[in-house]
């Protein structure tokens, strides 16, 4: 799937015939975004096991197992995976089958997978030639690599990448049929059609958790959308600006009217714990819109994810392992646009625990505090003003009582207490 998370690469020498087309693809694409070819793309066939071998040896070497099984455990916190999801597999896997063509931003070099039909090679060389046109111009990898991998940016940037190289594609077309460049809106949702009727022509993406799914079509189908508005307000000068000014989180993708007038994502802080046994933190990142609907959308529907999605300010979240069992703990504050909608996804957010556990034993429920025992510990639900936080995974109860009163502090940090009333 292009570039995705930088680790689809491969490399194999061999010849096809649709490589003669590369030269005149990449001038044409350089016509259209202004950007001109500063050298030759590099090319090569690879099978499909020699690409799942040289992806297992790229995961091992891009990300160390300590930063996998963080970011694999942050999914399963979230609810957003099941307790077997295997992140290292899952990746390979869905990169392995989806394969056709790919740029390696690594080795500046275009690899096509062997024994792909003569038409989807064609239209997919136009969208990884625009990839190597903009690596010359912007450095992909340092692009993608800019944004941590359990950040909203990660996804923002991704969809930038996947959404001007898809947007091209289309205009490749037009400009070789001697038609307008720009995407008609049947062609622009077409990309989204597409991507959600192929799906049974991928069993392993069919068959993997929604938020796997969507976080691997996000880009695509949402990123051609924001490159189409950015189009449309700058011409040319938007093929340099969707990197050089890149959006930080998925909601300016989502919202392009929020990338032009530059709304950045609000970064409320996590809640000042003082427990009794030792924490190392594992991981932290934001919780950006994208996120949020995934989980609305699984465990409350879709009618509400994508009503309330759009007022969120911003979210973030740390993963902690605590005392000598190294139980799993969950830090995690969301900030809303008013009290109104934080406590609507208050009242949601009870449900997703809910549902995301095995068993939940409430033990307090007011107001403004849900709190009680769940699949991996005690946990606390605390909503004040526009903000709700949530810590899961405390191993002793009398924790709880520790935690201050909600308070805004000079540092900005977040405090919230409860007592508890069985």
């Amino acid at each position: 799937m292009g570039a995705l998370a930088g680790l689809v690469a491969a490399w194999q020498s061999g010849e096809a015939p649709v490589f003669d087309q590369i030269d005149s693809i990449v001038k044409t694409l350089s016509a259209i975004t202004g950007l001109p070819e500063k050298h030759e793309v590099p090319y090569a066939l690879i099978s499909k096991r020699n690409l799942r071998h040289f992806l297992t040896k790229r995961i091992k070497k891009t990300l160390r197992p300590e930063e996998i099984h963080a970011d694999e455990l942050a999914l399963k916190m979230f609810g957003l995976v099941p307790q077997e999801f295997d992140l290292r597999k899952s990746t390979v896997d869905l990169l392995t089958e989806q394969a056709a063509a790919f740029y390696d931003y690594d080795k500046k070099k275009l690899f096509l997978l062997e024994g792909s039909s003569l038409e989807a090679e064609t239209t997919t060389l136009a969208h990884e030639l625009a990839h190597a046109l903009a690596d010359q111009h912007f450095d992909l990898g340092k692009f993608m690599q800019d944004a941590p991998s359990n950040d909203d940016e990660n996804l923002a940037h991704t969809a930038v990448v996947e959404g001007q190289a898809s947007w091209l594609m289309l205009a490749y077309d037009l400009k070789q049929a001697g038609q307008p460049l720009a995407p008609t809106k049947d062609m622009l949702q077409s990309v989204g059609e597409s991507s959600e009727s192929s799906m049974a022509d991928y069993p392993v993406l069919k068959n993997s958790a929604l938020y796997i799914q969507e976080s691997l079509l996000f880009p695509y189908t949402q990123g051609i959308l924001f490159f189409d508005a950015v189009y449309k307000r700058m011409g040319k000068a938007a093929f340099t600006s969707v990197f050089k000014d890149a959006p930080t989180d998925s909601a300016e993708i989502i919202h392009p009217e929020r990338y032009f007038t530059h709304l950045k994502a609000a970064k409320p802080a996590l809640p000042d714990l003082e427990l009794k046994e030792k924490i190392t933190e594992l991981t932290e990142g934001s919780v950006g819109e994208f996120d949020h609907e995934m989980i609305l959308r699984q465990y409350v529907g879709q009618k509400e994810a994508e009503a309330l999605g759009p007022h969120l300010r911003g979210g973030h979240f740390k993963i902690s392992e605590a005392g000598k069992k190294h139980t799993p703990l969950l830090e995690y504050v969301s900030e809303w646009d008013s009290e109104e909608h934080a406590k609507r996804f208050f009242s949601d957010y009870q449900k997703v625990l809910v549902g995301k556990w095995k068993h939940c034993d409430v033990l307090a429920s007011r107001n403004r505090v849900f709190a009680g025992d769940g699949d991996t510990g005690y946990f606390v639900v605390r909503m004040f003003a526009s903000k709700v936080v949530s810590i899961e995974g405390l191993s002793d109860r009398d924790d709880w009582q520790r935690l201050e009163e909600p308070s805004e502090r000079a540092s900005g940090a977040v405090h919230c207490c409860v007592e508890f009333h069985p």
